[in-house]
């Protein structure tokens, strides 16, 4: 019999770890890529909770273990780089149960080493238009030539592409989070190995995070009231807005900044969350941030496109190929975990907006019950529908 073909826009995360269990449940499966290449770099992503049980299924937990970063503590200092308390990482990834943060290019790296060998992928493109019909959806590319898909998956992240041409615009299902973040390479002398170091002043925040002999992975946050604008791929006007808000902040940052022009990865993006009432519209669906991106402050944007992505390969295999009936179960499935992260973020432990804030934070630090009031010490380790695949 002819596979049923499946294409997924995007080649992050959840794009690749969806690529993984249709090939194995028998789809033929083509993953179109916007960036010439894989996408290295960026931030750190948290394979844990219930992510760790999809990990282990894939057979690929020890290899994530192997390339994760391995950091023992998240250091708080002030000003003059002075330690004001220490958050240790490997109790609470002890913890966890045997989580483990890797980053997210080595995380798709490892997909796509997995999937890459059964996978058609095609970088330097991507989705123009769709047209569905009762059989399948014709697509058109800013370069291929046009082709035809049973069901097309957008995994094309916060600004997903498939979502605008299927769903309509954006800003219909984007919520604000009033921050913004950036993530940058530069040398600091205040990288630790081993560790990350956190520095803040009110509604700013500056983490430095040791990467090898090279520069260090830097994140900046910093909040903002009202939606700055600007275009999502106008790099030098988002590296001028990183500057105009990080402006007389203290500790390394005036020399973190003079380093972004010489980042070609750097990143900046707002803090927001995507609602949606619905992951499908007929053959076509969503999965991972382009679907329900739960924003960074929630740590919880690698896990949920992980889980996302092993359910709604799950709920087509259990509906025996039924789109229809496989995309509302996805929907049900893994909707109220979507919510629950949506509901939980880390603001008030990373970005403080007073100093009054500020120091109740350290206070919890110091203390040892930060991980309590943020709910770090309860990962969830409910077992995962065994679909079979």
């Amino acid at each position: 019999m002819t596979k049923k073909t499946v294409l997924i826009a995007g080649a992050s995360i959840a794009g690749p770890a969806l690529a993984f269990w249709l090939d194995r449940i028998g789809y033929a499966v083509t993953i179109v890529e916007l960036s010439p290449t894989l996408r290295l770099g960026g931030q750190g992503v948290d394979v844990r909770d219930q992510s760790i049980q999809v990990v282990e299924r894939m057979g690929l937990m020890d290899v994530v273990r192997e390339r994760r970063v391995d950091d023992i503590a998240a250091n708080f200092v002030d000003a003059k780089n002075r330690l004001i308390g220490s958050l240790d990482l490997q109790a609470l990834q002890k913890e966890g149960g045997g989580a483990a943060e890797i980053r997210r290019g080595e995380l798709s790296s490892i997909l796509y080493e997995n999937t890459r060998d059964s996978v058609e992928y095609v970088f330097g493109d991507a989705i123009s238009g769709l047209s569905q019909d009762a059989s399948g959806v014709d697509v058109t590319f800013e370069q291929g030539a046009p082709r035809r898909f049973n069901l097309v998956i957008g995994a094309d992240g916060f600004h997903s592409g498939v979502r605008r041409i299927a769903f309509g615009p954006s800003d219909q299902f984007v919520r604000f989070k009033k921050h913004y973040f950036a993530v940058t390479m530069a040398s600091t002398p205040f990288a630790q190995k081993r560790a990350s170091t956190l520095f803040n002043e009110p509604g700013k925040s500056v983490m430095v995070q040791a990467a090898g002999n090279g520069p260090s992975m830097v994140y900046l946050a910093f909040r903002q009231e009202e939606p700055l604008e600007y275009h999502y791929r106008d790099i030098e006007h988002q590296r001028q807005i990183l500057r105009n808000a990080f402006e007389g902040v203290g500790w390394d940052t005036p020399n973190i900044l003079k380093q972004i022009d010489d980042d070609p990865h750097f990143y900046l993006d707002a803090q927001a969350q995507v609602v949606m009432p619905s992951w499908s519209n007929g053959r076509i669906a969503l999965v991972g941030d382009a679907a329900h991106c739960a924003s960074p402050f929630s740590g919880a944007g690698g896990l949920l496109g992980l889980i996302g992505a092993y359910r709604l390969a799950g709920e087509l295999f259990a509906a025996n190929g039924n789109h229809v009936e496989g995309f509302k179960n996805y929907d049900l499935a893994h909707r109220p975990l979507v919510l629950e992260k949506q509901g939980h973020l880390f603001t008030g432990m990373f970005v403080p907006r007073t100093w009054l804030g500020t120091k109740v934070r350290n206070g919890l630090v110091r203390s040892g019950l930060l991980k309590r009031v943020f709910g770090l010490d309860k990962p969830n380790t409910t077992p995962l529908t065994d679909y079979g695949m």
